[in-house]
């Protein structure tokens, strides 16, 4: 293959290549929006989880104090009982003592209890307000996520294709100059430049007489001065 025929096909495989960096660009737009969504879900299942984890820490507390209050409903039954066995006052007011302190104890329990109830009944409202929203967000926020990503899929299985016929357009191309290509940097997002009318087509610089000859014969590669393009003599130009 000739240089000219080469930088010819640098042309078409440029053309591949512009389709690929489009189809790049358009697919570094999902995954973020994808994990902001996503975010949006986890944020509001956090906060979910945090009612419902208090709600339950609520609940074994209560239930613990229940079984308290009970153990004392008990104790306070055989200190009861045993005021038929006693033979002194002193023993009288020690018992009266115990028995103060174990109503004591049972009444604070069952104060306990009852804040435990109004507050559980209180997250309770809120845990049912915030599941109705969370689901309302995941609906919506996953309804959005799962459309993004098959538009992904969709653009990587463009992406695949296009990656496939520029294996096929670069076949044949000498390795130089394909690297040439590779590591070339032209205006526009040009790799290659067809010069027309004398000017080069990723920058437009008007190329000197000497330079023009050289990219016509196309016998060796000319890279722009300006912008870095290699440039290809097109038939357009004159």
């Amino acid at each position: 293959m000739s240089l000219k025929e080469g930088l010819e096909q640098l042309l078409s495989v440029q053309e591949v290549d512009l389709q690929l960096k489009s189809l790049e660009e358009a697919k570094s737009k999902y995954p973020e929006e994808i994990s902001r969504r996503q975010a949006d879900i986890a944020r509001a299942e956090s906060s979910l989880k945090l009612l419902t984890d208090r709600q339950e820490d609520l609940e074994r507390k209560r239930r613990h104090l229940e079984r308290d209050l009970d153990a004392s409903r008990e104790q306070l039954k055989k200190l009861e009982a045993r005021f038929s066995e006693v033979k002194t006052n002193k023993e009288y007011d020690a018992l009266q003592l115990e028995v103060e302190a174990c109503k004591g104890k049972m009444s604070e329990h069952e104060g306990q209890i009852l804040e435990i109830i109004e507050s559980s009944e209180s997250i309770s409202e809120q845990v049912a307000l915030e599941k109705q929203d969370y689901e309302e967000l995941r609906q919506e926020q996953q309804g959005r996520v799962d459309e993004l990503q098959a538009k992904l899929d969709a653009l990587q299985g463009e992406v695949d294709g296009v990656q496939a016929r520029r294996k096929a357009a670069i076949q044949g191309i000498d390795i130089l100059l394909l690297r040439s290509y590779e590591n070339a940097k032209g205006g526009r997002g040009l790799t290659v430049a067809p010069v027309r009318k004398g000017s080069c087509g990723a920058c437009y610089r008007q190329l000197p007489a000497q330079m023009k000859t050289i990219v016509r014969r196309s016998k060796e590669v000319m890279i722009c001065e300006s912008c870095g393009a290699i440039m290809a003599w097109d038939v357009e130009s004159s």
